[in-house]
């Protein structure tokens, strides 16, 4: 029988992606060097943001709250107390460390505070935060002003500072009397919700359509260095070399 031949160029060698598939051994020479570009590394800020907000929701709709959790308008998180305070957990000053908000001697535990149930008192204080936060929002956009200049944390998703103080009365929605700030929240909830959903269609699309962005997004993650615009790392078939950021290419993730 006549054997057919393998996938063959006109003039009978072997293409170079094809080469580098069958021989498998030597793979990493065919490899192309990929270099962030300045999209790629606001897409990476982004993706991190919508990681770290799906994982606040479902610790806070679960009822519980981090410690060193932090609040804009509310305060720092201590778990041990179950309150928020106006110092961060563990927070030094003249030889001593504020724990559970009160000045200590001796410095925090080494080993990781576990997440607890706010107090009644703490939910107040997130009641509170949240309305006041909606009574700024209502004023700056009556007046044409900023209406996101009052985020706190995450405020890449328009109103993500209340969207965790609505997570967080959620998840503990039998500690607090609801008032109308709660019910204002619940029904803006879902668009605020959409912001966030937006953000990770917009990430997934760019990543589906760079597979050098995933990988560096996979560098970074092992490396714990941030995707930087300029910095390259070696990339599969399909990544490009170009980059439209500044800098000087170096070793990101090498």
């Amino acid at each position: 029988m006549k054997r057919r031949n393998a996938i063959l160029r006109p003039a009978g060698a072997l293409s170079w992606s094809t080469a580098c598939l069958i021989a498998g051994l030597g793979l990493s020479g065919c490899e192309r060097s990929y270099t962030a570009t300045a999209t790629d590394e606001q897409m990476a800020k982004t993706q991190k943001e919508v990681e770290e907000m799906d994982a606040l929701k479902a610790t806070l709709t679960g009822g519980a709250v981090p410690n060193n959790f932090q609040l804009a308008g509310v305060g720092y998180y201590h778990a041990g107390a179950n309150d928020f305070f106006p110092e961060a957990f563990g927070s030094a000053r003249d030889g001593k460390w504020f724990i559970n908000g009160v000045w200590q001697a001796t410095p925090p535990p080494v080993e990781e505070i576990a997440a607890s149930r706010p107090s009644p008192e703490a939910l107040k204080k997130v009641m509170a935060a949240l309305e006041k936060e909606q009574k700024e929002q209502q004023t700056a956009g009556s007046s044409g002003g900023n209406a996101g200049a009052h985020n706190g944390h995450h405020g890449g998703f328009g109103m993500g500072n209340m969207l965790l103080m609505y997570w967080l009365l959620s998840g503990n929605r039998n500690g607090f009397a609801a008032g109308p700030g709660f019910q204002r929240a619940a029904s803006q909830a879902p668009a605020w919700q959409s912001q966030i959903d937006q953000k990770r269609s917009m990430v997934s699309s760019h990543a589906a359509a760079n597979p050098g962005y995933r990988r560096m997004v996979e560098q970074s993650r092992a490396s714990g260095v941030p995707v930087q615009a300029g910095k390259s790392v070696r990339g599969g078939f399909g990544s490009s070399a170009k980059s439209g950021g500044s800098g000087k290419s170096g070793g990101f993730g090498s």
